[in-house]
């Protein structure tokens, strides 16, 4: 059913009872925030706890939980668990102020919850930065839908003082127990030094909420193919938009907000940090861009070991053990490789490993002994397959046998712009979290969370 603005209705006590989605679908070509206000009788935000936004994706106890980011944003509210001071649920869509786009230039936005449908358009408006766009509220008991699409000149923080929150002011510095104004922090350095990519930052910081990882700390390598048959793929731009996606999702780990990264073909080479300084044109212009790096590893060859070896050696300190070729009469050979784990090392700060291929694997032995034998290190390695082919040893980590906890995980992507950036981050971190928590178990690691 399609509502007008400033309709109200009552909702049945089944929907209520329930759990109800809440749909904010936009079009618009600039980013626009969504969130949800949880208000008291006086129309204030008196618990900014619920607030649910891109940077807090759940109040306390669940009840309202930000599923999907924009531009198809999703909530999942549950009205008969929200305590009896939350009066109102105020949704909002806003852009940042320091941007210059208005909602005029909105080309469609809309707000479903079940079969009511409000839509408006950028010509419902003209110079105002967000729209209280509808809210759920109690009267007299019930629990009612409003719909009214009011501008409101402010952005996001203008919306926040409008409902009686606090902006915390510039510069000032978040205790270590205030994680969410920390994350807030974040997100205003990427508008600062980094606004190209502050859609893909709020939308790594939806992923990691998803997965319950906003507050694990550890550090983000990244390991980059400079093989051959990448060629097409650095001059197209594909490996400089991976820098991009995977940048803003390991900054949100990483304290010292850099990751730092290897190129490999047949040789190791380890490129400078991945920084908010030189991300832009990273692969053009790092040591002397990605041209010279195949030229200086020798990019007819793939050698995935290499640079497996030279990233646990900066990480552990440990040098893993060669690999041993027996002769097995005058035309044969075998490779004999040693049995164990590595030993304990006193580093318990867990690293998490980007590493990105193409396929063309062939050490297909060496990369299983090295991925068995780093099993007890603080080393979680996820390999990225993107529009090759031949994966080898990689396609078959999830059923590596003998190690001592599983430290691997793979997938593949034909074409990078086919997926989108949540589901590149959901599946970057599929088995990350499991991870964490066995290491943690196993005294792999220590504690990992702020």
């Amino acid at each position: 059913m399609s509502l007008q603005k400033g309709q109200k209705l009552k909702l049945d006590s089944s929907t209520v009872a329930a759990d109800i989605t809440v749909r904010c679908t936009l079009k618009a070509p600039f980013h626009i925030d969504v969130s949800c206000f949880g208000l008291d009788a006086n129309g204030k935000l008196s618990d900014e706890a619920y607030m649910v936004f891109y940077n807090q994706t759940a109040s306390p106890k669940e009840e309202i939980r930000l599923l999907a980011d924009v531009p198809d944003s999703q909530f999942m509210v549950q009205l008969a668990r929200l305590p009896a001071r939350i009066d109102k649920l105020v949704f909002t869509a806003a852009i940042d102020p320091a941007h210059s786009q208005t909602m005029r230039e909105l080309g469609r936005l809309e707000f479903r919850l079940g079969e009511h449908v409000f839509a408006l358009s950028g010509l419902d408006f003209s110079g105002e930065k967000a729209i209280m766009v509808a809210e759920l509220y109690r009267k007299d008991g019930d629990w009612r839908l409003g719909v009214n699409g009011q501008g409101f000149n402010g952005g996001l923080d203008a919306l926040l003082v409008h409902f009686g929150g606090a902006v915390a002011p510039a510069g000032a510095t978040a205790t270590p127990a205030a994680a969410a104004p920390a994350r807030v922090s974040l997100e205003k350095r990427f508008e600062q030094q980094a606004p190209q990519l502050v859609s893909l930052a709020k939308i790594a910081g939806v992923s990691l909420a998803k997965n319950q990882l906003e507050r694990v700390r550890a550090k983000v390598a990244f390991v980059l193919d400079a093989s051959g048959s990448m060629y097409g793929q650095y001059d197209s731009g594909q490996v400089q938009e991976v820098v991009n996606r995977v940048f803003p999702l390991g900054v949100h780990f990483d304290d010292d907000e850099e990751l730092e990264t290897w190129a490999f073909a047949l040789k190791s080479k380890q490129l400078s940090n991945v920084t908010f300084g030189n991300f832009k044109n990273y692969v053009k212009k790092d040591k002397g861009g990605w041209q010279q790096w195949m030229s200086d590893l020798n990019a007819g060859y793939n050698n995935e070991p290499a640079v497996i070896r030279d990233v646990i050696t900066h990480f552990s300190g440990l040098t893993p053990p060669a690999v041993v070729t027996e002769k097995k009469g005058i035309f044969s050979s075998k490779k004999v490789f040693p049995e164990g784990f590595a030993p304990a090392i006193a580093a318990k700060a867990p690293v998490f490993v980007l590493f990105i291929s193409d396929g063309g694997v062939s050490h297909n032995d060496e990369i299983q002994f090295l991925i068995r034998w780093a099993s007890t290190l603080p080393i979680f390695w996820q390999f990225i397959g993107i529009g090759g082919s031949s994966y080898g040893a990689l396609e078959k980590l999830d059923d590596l046998s003998g190690r001592h906890i599983d430290n691997a995980n793979f997938f593949a992507i034909d074409d990078l712009r086919q997926i989108s950036e949540a589901e590149l981050y959901d599946r970057m971190m599929q088995e990350f979290p499991a991870w964490l928590k066995q290491a943690r178990a196993r005294d792999i690691i220590g504690n990992y969370e702020l």
